[in-house]
């Protein structure tokens, strides 16, 4: 069974109770605690991503550190997300980039600022004036979490708290972008390589804002949301750059990093299901649903993310029934929602939804004096396995998720057949290839010229000369 379901629910619950009480384990050293800790973000963000762009990522990684001043000191991991982001999560000096920042990048020089940046924080302590920072719990950590765009809503608001990982100030993203050109040299790259991978990060946040709509540019979570990305950023690392010392030895070609990404996911990965619009499908769970029009999905490794107009926020993620009445189950669920925000529990309604037993659970809470109004809808699976809704709106506004409950269903054998992790492809340009000719090879629903662009850095109009290798997102071969 997928580890999407075995890692959510009631579980979720717990692991945000342990970080929000300091996650104590009894007669471990400080190195043992870091490493369990550093063990339950990378399972909160979706597991590392194995195979030869891990391994890309820790030989650049160790390169990095070493010109850092921190050889042999420094993890780095490449998680199996399509999120664009990287982060450092302290204690130590744990590195985190995820697949969907690789998929953006287009040269080695562009993933070695980026490391270089992350290292930065690092060596600055930037994390170190948040150390004190309280923890979010309940329905706090419900709103924090939904604003950041966080995939799931509860634990990582919490994890953000605890890490300072909710943003850096301005001179501190001035200062590791400072210290990532100084260590880029000194690693053997040229040192516009954090400009170039700010560029980049640029391009892919006016695209996902273009397609996705100005609502979702704000919840799709981001390297941009939480190290801010600015026209005046991106010049001073230019400038910076510039004044640097040269290379020492050759740079590195591009066609390295584009060789290594061939055959990386692209989008969703199967074992965390697929969002395709306002649709939602996991082919290994075999469940579907479909949010209103206006929604967003915003999909993680063991929770979805659900962000609607006016305020509606949600999340769905699944749990495990251990003997328990499913009424019963939709409690434990609520409470440990609320945590102690003071609320009015009303009545479990049972009911039937697309041929599933369900429960239908409301209450009504004050938040930062606000009334809203939380519903929990279970789902009986089958056997032990139970799936929930967990929804936010403003108080009289919660009708506004009835399609969605109801939309809830199972997916026959054939219907999930037809959901399948796309793959990039680096192609080599020949000799009356275009831009539209190669883009519509893409496998993508929509905007596929303009994703073409946004992957491989061309800009509207430029010609592609042959022998230039470049970037496709296509199906896997039956």
């Amino acid at each position: 069974m997928s580890r999407w379901v075995l890692r959510t629910g009631a579980a979720m619950l717990t692991l945000t109770a342990a970080l929000a009480s300091g996650g104590a384990v009894a007669q471990t050293s400080k190195a043992d605690q870091a490493r369990q800790q550093q063990a339950k973000i990378l399972d909160s963000m979706g597991g590392a991503y194995p195979g030869p762009q891990a391994d890309y990522v820790a030989r650049v990684g160790a390169k990095v550190a070493e010109a850092a001043g921190m050889g042999g000191k420094c993890t780095f991991t490449l998680v199996n997300s399509d999120v664009v982001n990287a982060f450092a999560a302290p204690p130590g000096c744990y590195l985190y980039v995820t697949r969907g920042l690789l998929s953006v990048m287009n040269t080695e020089a562009e993933l070695a600022g980026v490391l270089g940046h992350e290292v930065g924080h690092v060596t600055g302590k930037h994390s170190e004036r948040q150390r004190n920072q309280q923890l979010l719990t309940g329905l706090a950590a419900i709103l924090v979490g939904a604003v950041a765009g966080s995939d799931q809503i509860g634990q990582l608001a919490s994890q953000a708290a605890q890490l300072g990982t909710l943003g850096y100030s301005r001179s501190q993203e001035y200062e590791a972008d400072t210290l990532s050109v100084r260590y880029l040299p000194k690693a053997g790259y040229p040192t516009d390589g954090i400009s170039r991978a700010l560029a980049s990060l640029q391009r892919q946040d006016e695209y996902s804002t273009r397609q996705a709509g100005a609502q979702a540019g704000k919840t799709i979570p981001v390297w941009a949301r939480t190290h801010p990305l600015t026209g005046d950023r991106i010049q001073r690392a230019g400038k910076a750059a510039a004044k640097a010392p040269p290379v020492a030895g050759t740079p590195i070609i591009e066609g390295d990093y584009l060789a290594t990404m061939d055959g990386m996911i692209y989008g969703d990965d199967p074992a965390q299901g697929f969002v395709r619009g306002p649709a939602f499908a996991h082919p290994v769970l075999k469940l579907a649903f479909d949010a209103p029009r206006g929604f967003v999905l915003n999909n993680g490794s063991s929770a979805l993310g659900i962000q609607g107009p006016g305020g509606l926020r949600g999340e769905f993620s699944g749990g495990r029934l251990n003997g328990a009445r499913l009424d019963a189950y939709a409690s434990q669920v609520m409470q440990g929602l609320i945590g102690q925000t003071p609320a009015q529990v009303g009545q479990a309604q049972r009911t039937t939804i697309g041929g599933m037993e369900a429960v239908v659970l409301p209450a009504r809470a004050s938040s930062q004096n606000q009334l809203v109004d939380l519903t929990v809808v279970a789902y009986n699976f089958g056997g032990d396995a139970v799936y929930q809704f967990v929804t936010l709106a403003p108080a009289g506004q919660a009708a506004s998720f009835d399609p969605l409950y109801a939309s809830f269903r199972r997916l026959t054998d054939a219907e999930a057949a037809r959901y399948q992790a796309r793959r990039i492809q680096v192609v080599t340009v020949r000799s009356g290839d275009s831009q539209e000719s190669l883009s519509a090879r893409m496998a993508t629903e929509n905007a596929k010229l303009e994703l073409f662009q946004m992957l491989n850095a061309v800009k509207p109009g430029q010609a592609l000369a042959p022998g230039q290798r470049v970037k496709l997102v296509v199906e896997p071969r039956r």
